[in-house]
Formats: C-alpha cells, sequence, structure tokens
C-alpha cells in the first residue's frame, strides 16, 4: 500500500512540476522594442516663389507685342546678386521659335529674344565683344548671379552663372548665359514702353 501511494506521489508531483515550468514557459513574453521618443526631422518647407512686383511682367502673363507677335511667359530664370533678383529671363517655349523676355526690376525695357545657335561663345566667360555674322556686339555689363528656375520650359544651367548683356547696332542685343558646361546665347531687339503690352495671366504653379 506504501508503495502505491508513494507512487501516485511521485506521479502528482511531476504533474504539477510540468505544469509550473509550462506557466511560467508561457508568462515570459518577447521583449517589444521601446517607442523611440525622438521625432523625426520634419521635411524643409518648399521655398516661397520669388517676388516679382518690382518687373514689368510675371509669370504666366502674356507679352503682345506692337507688332503683332506675343508670348505667354510660361517658366523662367530668375538671377540674382544678392537675395533681390536683378534679372529674370522669362521663357515662351509655345512662341513657335522658344521666344525669351528679359526683364529688369523697375524697368520698363524688355529685350524681345530668342536663342542665336550660330555665335561662338567661350564656356565660362564670355568675352568682351562678340561677333554674329557681319555684326559686331560689345559687352557693357557682366555678373556673376545665381540661377533659380520656376515655372516650365526654362532651361537648366545650374545655380551659379555669368551673365553678360551685349549691344550691337540700333536696338539688337545679345545676352550670354554663360557656365563651365554649358553657353546659352539669346539675341533680339529691346521694346521700349509703348511698343508692347502685358496681359495679366495666371502663373503656372
Amino acid at each position: 500500500m506504501s508503495v502505491l501511494l508513494t507512487s501516485v506521489l511521485v506521479g502528482c508531483g511531476i504533474l504539477v512540476g510540468r505544469f509550473i515550468a509550462r506557466g511560467t514557459k508561457d508568462d515570459k513574453k518577447p521583449e517589444q522594442p521601446e517607442a523611440s521618443n525622438e521625432a523625426k526631422p520634419a521635411a524643409a518647407p518648399a521655398p516661397p516663389p520669388p517676388n516679382l512686383d518690382a518687373f514689368p511682367c510675371k509669370l504666366g502673363d502674356v507679352i503682345l507685342r506692337s507688332t503683332g507677335d506675343e508670348a505667354w511667359l510660361a517658366g523662367a530664370l530668375v538671377l540674382r546678386e544678392g537675395d533681390e533678383p536683378a534679372a529674370v529671363v522669362f521663357f515662351s517655349p509655345e512662341a513657335g521659335s522658344d521666344r525669351a523676355v528679359l526683364a529688369r526690376p523697375s524697368a520698363k525695357e524688355l529685350l524681345w529674344l530668342t536663342e542665336e545657335k550660330t555665335v561662338s561663345v567661350p564656356l565660362a566667360e564670355p568675352p568682351t565683344a562678340l561677333e554674329v555674322g557681319t555684326d559686331r556686339y560689345e559687352r557693357r555689363r557682366r555678373l556673376p548671379l545665381r540661377a533659380e528656375r520656376v515655372g516650365s520650359g526654362a532651361p537648366d544651367l545650374g545655380r551659379e552663372l555669368i551673365f553678360a548683356e551685349y549691344t550691337g547696332l540700333g536696338d539688337d542685343c545679345l545676352v550670354v548665359l554663360a557656365t563651365k558646361d554649358r553657353v546659352l546665347a539669346l539675341r533680339g531687339p529691346s521694346l521700349s514702353a509703348g511698343t508692347y503690352d502685358v496681359l495679366p495671366g495666371k502663373a503656372e504653379t
């Protein structure tokens, strides 16, 4: 009888031990990674569009010449010498000849330009004089400027460039935007106030 009782007690002890061991194992939950208190850095806000209130025209406007030619200003290169824009070259890809219009702050005069592919200009540094065919142009202004592209259709010339402006016979002008990798030459007449109208439009975002 004592042997039987002893066997029963031993069996009960084994079952109780297994139950306790299983409960202890179940109580050990996998460690959860602690939530990080570090806030994720916020995305940098987009820079505000350049203020072109001092210019005779803005992005989205239509320039209408007295000759009947017109250009919708779809994009632009805003050229800065410091914080404020020193000049803006607007581009109108839909004008049929890739029209460009140069404007300056607080000045009514515009330059009505198209790309001039026949002129040879050294990279990075426009010379003091250039020749296009039989026409000679003298440089009257040279500025190192920072370029900002806005709208659509403006060429990507990089952030830093040399802006050079040349004068020829009469109202004929030549503008050169030069970097170490690319040169864009634009040629055309200057337009005084009264020879064009500005039709306000909605700027493209």
